[in-house]
């Protein structure tokens, strides 16, 4: 889990423009220039035994054993530079009067709107806010791969969700100010 270091750095850097916990939602970074109630990078606690053993069911396939370290070790998924990047989750229960936020779902990508080009392997990861496109893994393989919303053909590749994540907040936080102000066009949110 070598990406644990720079999601560490990340937090600790939006920390300092406001942080607040609120039923296992961590919001670091407030951007009050975007929505009174918005943040640079959301996390989520992390999933028990049982949430991922009901996610496993719910989606009916076995995960990634690197993508499910993160969902029951780091984050229930998470959003990076106000959903630029999103990765997914089990996004459970919503309470959007209360303010109670969740991850995307997991069920979305891999059950209701899967590429129809993706066998049985991909397991969609995240994706990407500007136009929607996909992060996927294989099951049984450590590579990530980055496809468009509804086509599976790999665009780019990392060898590994380590390099993956560890590369793309340093990426995203190149283009953006450390208040979370992008300082390029939105377009360059993209890994390609």
């Amino acid at each position: 889990m070598e990406y644990l270091a720079s999601i560490q750095s990340l937090l600790e850097e939006q920390s300092a423009y406001g942080y607040v916990c609120e039923s296992g939602v961590y919001q670091y970074g407030h951007l009050p220039h975007i929505a009174p109630e918005a943040y640079s990078v959301y996390t989520f606690a992390p999933l028990t035994k049982e949430q991922l053993s009901l996610l496993k069911a719910r989606l009916g396939m076995e995960l990634p054993e690197a993508y499910a370290a993160f969902l029951s070790e780091v984050s229930n998924g998470m959003h990076l530079f106000h959903r630029c990047l999103s990765l997914y989750g089990l996004q459970g229960k919503l309470d959007r009067r209360s303010g109670v936020l969740g991850p995307f779902d997991l069920d979305i990508p891999n059950c209701y709107e899967r590429p129809r080009n993706a066998d049985e392997d991909c397991f969609f990861i995240g994706g990407y806010s500007y136009d929607v496109s996909q992060l996927y893994m294989r099951r049984g393989g450590e590579q990530v791969y980055y496809c468009a919303r509804r086509d599976a053909t790999p665009l780019r590749q990392w060898s590994s969700f380590s390099v993956m994540l560890t590369e793309e907040i340093q990426r995203l936080r190149s283009i953006h100010d450390p208040r979370g102000v992008l300082q390029v066009e939105r377009q360059k949110t993209l890994p390609i």
